[in-house]
């Protein structure tokens, strides 16, 4: 008599995993790092060094929403949640969905329309499901001080475009967990500073527990569909957390 087979699920997910491709889409933290223009740059200040302590240690000064992060919903509502209590499995292994939208050249205060959106879950032939997180690549990252054309870190975090209030309402209907971009501040558009719209910020999203992830980088080189693996920091009171976004495909 043969003996049954058993299999271990974590095994199974871990045999899984080890087989997929990782995409880490958050910039360095650093001095130099463009910022929305309403916070100033992270700082990175040795403690003590090797020479004198026998060991390293650095300080770290940075606001809440500095490079790749999250904004939990008491960012915008006084009522939302604050980071320490946001579950913390809202952005693990989340399905991820991703709308390319270069191709339409968007330029900073132009709106992002829902009929955008359906072009590109077209394109990519997937469909959006409860649950999942909704990346938004607008090529943005093309503007940092790495990228292709480059500007000043100044410009690119005061220059952005932004979703429409039918793009938001369309992604609040399919049920999406999250919303990602790699503009500085996801669905608000701004131009030179000025902000022109923010629907999901101050309506669609984090009024209705649906968190923003932005600054994310390299997104051209991610598949449309994978996994979002990101952990926010649990931090008091929280209205934003840093991350190391990872995104995970076959």
């Amino acid at each position: 008599m043969e003996r049954a087979t058993t299999t271990d699920p974590l095994a199974t997910l871990a045999g899984a995993l080890a087989h997929l491709s990782v995409h880490d889409v958050s910039p360095t933290l650093g001095p130099d790092l463009p910022m929305f223009f309403m916070y100033e740059p992270p700082a990175v200040e040795p403690l003590f060094r090797h020479a004198d302590a026998g060991a390293a240690a650095n300080r770290l000064t940075l606001a809440e929403h500095t490079g790749t992060h999250v904004d939990a919903p008491f960012h915008f509502d006084v009522d939302g949640q604050t980071m320490d209590q946001v579950a913390v499995d809202t952005l693990l292994l989340r399905p991820y969905k991703k709308f390319d939208l270069t191709a339409h050249d968007f330029q900073p205060g132009d709106l992002v329309g829902a009929d955008a959106l359906r072009d590109a879950v077209d394109a990519a032939g997937f469909t959006v499901e409860p649950g999942d997180v909704a990346v938004l690549e607008m090529g943005w990252d093309k503007y940092l001080p790495d990228g292709s054309e480059a500007r000043d870190p100044a410009w690119w975090g005061a220059n952005q475009p932004g979703l429409a209030e039918d793009a938001c309402e369309y992604l609040v209907q399919a049920g999406v967990n999250a919303v990602a971009s790699d503009t500085a501040a996801a669905d608000v558009a701004a131009r030179d500073g000025e902000i022109l719209a923010g629907h999901g910020h101050s309506h669609a999203f984090l009024p209705r527990g649906i968190l923003i992830v932005e600054g994310l980088k390299g997104l051209a080189a991610v598949p449309a569909t994978g996994l979002f693996l990101a952990l926010p920091l649990k931090i008091q009171g929280g209205t934003g957390s840093p991350v190391r976004v990872v995104l995970l495909s076959e």
